[in-house]
């Protein structure tokens, strides 16, 4: 038992995340330092991305897997991707080709774009609904969508989870998503918090602080059910604690 990171991008060489195995195994090694049992790796499903191409990033999973089984390091990776709101996943939707978290994958990592308003998002998340799927919002915190008044309660009541970047915890992200995580803390609104991991550098330094800072605003049971229980109802198929 661990601690579990539905959302990072630590295959290298598909997206903007890690570049190499060398910063995969970093990064690797680091989350299990913190306590983390598993991943599950979230490619940008985007064409611009190799992380777009769903066989691409199969492969480069078994190729991680291979990896860490290799140079001996016990962190467990999933299946994942992180999909923005839009076409691309409208299609992936009516094709019946979403690209969930785990296996038997009900929970979509949904991502909404930083900046504007996201006017697709409820239809994007009804339809996910429609079809079984259960949407994680990644990172509302750090949207200017979710700074609207009462936006993130809204998108809970119809169903939706929401994901905190542990990150914005410690200011890593600016002072307004920092404010905004807090408030959604406080409301007790997120179902799971993650790294959304890049970089291994500097990594276990920030996220041991972000999990510390995690504990002592919300609790050690808090940080228990978004970082280990709930993950691991994500992974499972089951509903959230």
């Amino acid at each position: 038992m661990g601690f579990i990171d539905l959302h990072c991008h630590i295959l290298w060489d598909l997206d903007d995340g890690c570049r190499s195995p060398h910063e995969t195994l970093q990064a690797a090694r680091s989350l299990v330092a913190l306590g983390y049992s598993d991943a599950a790796p979230t490619p940008h499903a985007q064409p611009r991305y190799g992380g777009g191409d769903p066989r691409v990033s199969r492969e480069r999973l078994a190729q991680g897997r291979a990896l860490l089984a290799r140079e001996g390091v016990a962190l467990a990776l999933h299946p994942g991707a992180e999909n923005m709101v839009g076409p691309e996943l409208r299609a992936a939707i009516d094709s019946g080709a979403v690209r969930a978290l785990g296996d038997p994958g009900r929970y979509v990592l949904v991502e909404v774009p930083f900046e504007g308003e996201a006017p697709a998002l409820a239809d994007v998340l009804s339809r996910l609904g429609a079809s079984g799927f259960v949407p994680v919002v990644a990172h509302p915190e750090r949207c200017s969508e979710f700074e609207r008044g009462g936006r993130a309660e809204e998108i809970v009541r119809m169903g939706a989870a929401l994901q905190l970047n542990l990150g914005a915890v410690v200011g890593r992200h600016g002072p307004k998503a920092r404010e905004l995580a807090e408030r959604f803390l406080d409301d007790g609104l997120y179902a799971v918090a993650c790294t959304d991991l890049h970089s291994p550098n500097g990594a276990e330094e920030w996220i041991g602080e972000a999990l510390e800072t995690l504990a002592e605003r919300a609790g050690g049971a808090c940080l228990r059910r978004l970082c280990e229980e709930n993950p691991r109802r994500v992974l499972a198929g089951r509903e959230l604690a």
